[in-house]
């Protein structure tokens, strides 16, 4: 078996590389269609001379042609290239009509919604195209729906980037989103009417399918946990689901069945088969039929799944299975797979950004050729230890293929996966049976009670389960940080042990371990990066967030309202404390600081250095013996309107203007710190603030 028999493999790849060089390199590369055309005919007329001669070059032209493709084709479908898009609207935009074009997600105190812009208004209303990602006030958009059209004041501002270190790029998934813009509408917009395309009618319906679904769903299942598990397996709702149950199954290495995609598609895809051979109809002279079936009935869930991407990427993938299964029993499956993922990328190039995307095709490839093979390293008689052991390399060939780029997003690793996939999957297995028999006869009385009564009971012993093994000790390591570098030294590490069995040659080890080599000086030199002394002040709206780190230690200064908000720090410290190896939770900080209240401000010493966080508002009628001198000042809550009033109080090095203070008063008092020469940070003009140093 060689590389060559799979020739959508080679597509997709080639497709890919331009799709990521146009995505990096878009600003300095410039191409066109004219050259497409012009390798298209080359490969032609040479094709058609002398294959056989011409085999190299043939070779190059296809790449390139590919190559090419994947290129234009995000250029094609990047908005931000259309002529009358948001980002090219000269003159301020005052207000502008815009469609809501997904479903509406609640937040804790706001609703979310992707808006495609239809006419902005400057001078006058003019026609413009463009998504913004909106935030509305919860209360007035409670009844907002897809379809609906909004009169929205005020200019989308252009997506800003992160604002602390390792801080996720919310603007990148936007881009990947084909968004470039976002506001903070609040209660500045009004409904002014309802229009739906044609084309988007099947989602209109789908959304209203799902919506009616999880309201029957919802009025059977009583337990709370239980409800918002089964929502979430069933179709892919996961309103209900909290920060616990979420990091219950994290731990438990079984946050994948909480989201509908391939896993779930593919056990609808074998319920469908194991029916069709239990009837006598899986005969090769009924593959059409057959395959038919099984189509219309996996889009089928996708409609009441509100045909959400992961779904459709599924469900395509299954499609072409089916596809080829009833074409040819012969047919490869890696080409199959190669295929679906050909098409998809080509409707959406974007989708190889997908962290989805990216993860299903991985484990399905994992599984396709590692689970064969580690099951057959046993063979047992026995019928029970047989299905535990096909169950583990299910498990054991998914998270080797996923494993490396899950830590690279998720910085961590559940270590019990084998023990808790024996039950995970079977049960998530039963409970989208479940789920389903709810949907079908749960109004039915006695047997729809008879259902509902066992589902719920079954999915709160699944819960009590997977709560079980989060509560061992070690159930999952955390803040592990890699590179994407290092990711790849890893996965290439692997693919040369899998070589290494495969071909059977002594130079695969040798590889596998110069990768492991490379991967290891790698990690020693970004945590040698480390062994210094760090104060920070983080970039979070409203808040003064201080963290002192002396190597792997830390100590975070802030008040209760963001030590308490487990979202915010989630959000913005624990990706700075994952890169340095630090505590990842506050209560867990180990670095001891000397920290005195004087009149309710703070006195830092740390590593050879003064710190002074004014808070107080009467600090500047404070009377003092003699001046304070201090490394480092810094501003909060508007405690200081004008720093005149500092004069022979206060000597500093360094100002810090942190984003406690309101922005009018952070503004005034930078432009005053400047015209007296001091050296002054604003958190709001310049962003983080990081000191680094040695002993």
């Amino acid at each position: 078996m060689t590389f060559n028999e799979f020739p959508f493999i080679r597509f997709a790849l080639a497709f890919i590389l331009g799709v990521v060089v146009y995505h990096y390199a878009h600003e300095s590369l410039s191409m066109h269609w004219g050259w497409l055309i012009t390798i298209a005919l080359a490969y032609l007329l040479l094709n058609f001379k002398s294959s056989f001669r011409f085999q190299p070059l043939l070779f190059l032209l296809a790449f390139s042609f590919l190559f090419l493709a994947g290129f234009l084709r995000l250029q094609q479908h990047r908005a931000d290239n259309q002529p009358d898009h948001l980002s090219k609207i000269s003159g301020e935009i005052m207000a502008y009509r815009a469609i809501v074009v997904e479903e509406p997600a609640l937040k804790a105190k706001s609703i979310n919604l992707k808006v495609e812009v239809i006419e902005v208004l400057t001078q006058e209303w003019r026609s413009a195209s463009g998504k913004v990602n909106v935030y509305i006030d919860r209360a007035l958009g409670a009844e907002i729906e897809f379809g609906d059209i909004l009169l929205i004041k005020g200019s989308p501002n252009l997506s800003e980037g992160p604002k602390n270190p390792g801080e996720f790029d919310f603007r990148n998934y936007l881009v990947y989103n084909n968004i470039f813009h976002q506001q903070f509408v609040g209660e500045a917009f009004h409904l002014v009417g309802h229009r739906v395309f044609w084309w988007q009618k099947p989602f209109e319906y789908s959304i209203k399918a799902r919506n009616k679904c999880a309201d029957l769903l919802s009025a059977h299942i009583q337990d709370k946990d239980a409800r918002a598990v089964l929502l979430a397996i069933t179709l892919g709702v996961k309103d209900e689901l909290d920060n616990e149950l979420q990091a219950s199954f994290s731990a438990a290495g079984a946050m994948h069945v909480l989201a509908v995609s391939g896993l779930h598609v593919g056990i609808i895809y074998g319920i469908i088969l194991l029916f069709f051979k239990r009837i006598k109809l899986n005969s090769w002279e009924r593959r059409w039929w057959m395959a038919t079936i099984s189509i219309l009935l996996l889009w089928a869930y996708a409609f009441i799944t509100g045909l959400s991407p992961s779904v459709l990427r599924a469900v395509t993938m299954f499609s072409f299975v089916a596809i080829a299964k009833a074409k040819n029993t012969n047919s490869s499956i890696y080409n199959t797979l190669a295929a679906s993922a050909f098409v998809l990328l080509c409707w959406n190039p974007y989708l190889i950004m997908s962290v989805g995307f990216q993860l299903s095709y991985l484990a399905v490839f994992g599984i396709v050729y590692l689970q064969p093979r580690f099951y057959r390293l046993l063979d047992l008689n026995n019928h029970w230890l047989d299905k535990i052991w096909e169950i583990s390399c299910v498990s054991l060939a998914a998270q080797i293929a996923t494993a490396p780029l899950s830590i690279l997003y998720f910085h961590q690793f559940p270590t019990y996966f084998l023990f808790s996939n024996l039950f995970v999957i079977p049960a998530a297995f039963a409970m989208l049976i479940m789920g389903l028999l709810v949907l079908t006869f749960g109004n039915i009385p006695y047997l729809g009670d008879a259902i509902n009564w066992l589902s719920e009971k079954f999915v709160v012993l699944v819960n009590k389960m997977v709560f079980g093994v989060k509560q061992i000790p070690g159930s999952t390591i955390e803040g592990i940080h890699l590179t994407t570098l290092e990711t790849w030294l890893v996965y290439a590490a692997i693919l040369m042990l899998i070589s290494l069995f495969a071909i059977k040659k002594f130079k695969y080890l040798n590889w596998s371990l110069a990768f492991c080599l490379a991967f290891a000086i790698s990690q020693t030199l970004h945590w040698r990066g480390f062994k210094n002394h760090e104060f920070s002040v983080l970039d979070v709206a409203g808040e003064a967030v201080l963290d002192f780190r002396k190597d792997n230690k830390s100590q975070l200064i802030a008040d209760s309202t963001f030590m308490h908000d487990t979202d915010r720090i989630k959000f913005h410290l624990l990706p700075m404390r994952q890169t340095a190896g630090s505590s990842l939770s506050p209560k867990d900080d180990q670095l001891n600081l000397k920290v005195n209240e004087m009149y309710g401000n703070r006195w830092i010493v740390f590593e050879g250095k003064t710190f002074l966080q004014l808070k107080s508002k009467g600090v500047a009628e404070v009377e003092l013996s003699a001046p304070l001198a201090a490394d480092f000042l810094i501003l909060s809550n508007d405690c200081i309107n004008d720093l005149e009033k500092l004069v022979g109080k206060i000597q500093f090095k360094t100002l810090i203007i942190d984003k406690s203070n309101r922005k009018f008063l952070a503004d005034k008092l930078t432009s005053q710190a400047e015209s007296l020469n001091l050296k002054v940070h604003s958190i709001y003009r310049d962003g983080f603030f990081s000191k680094v140093w040695n002993e």
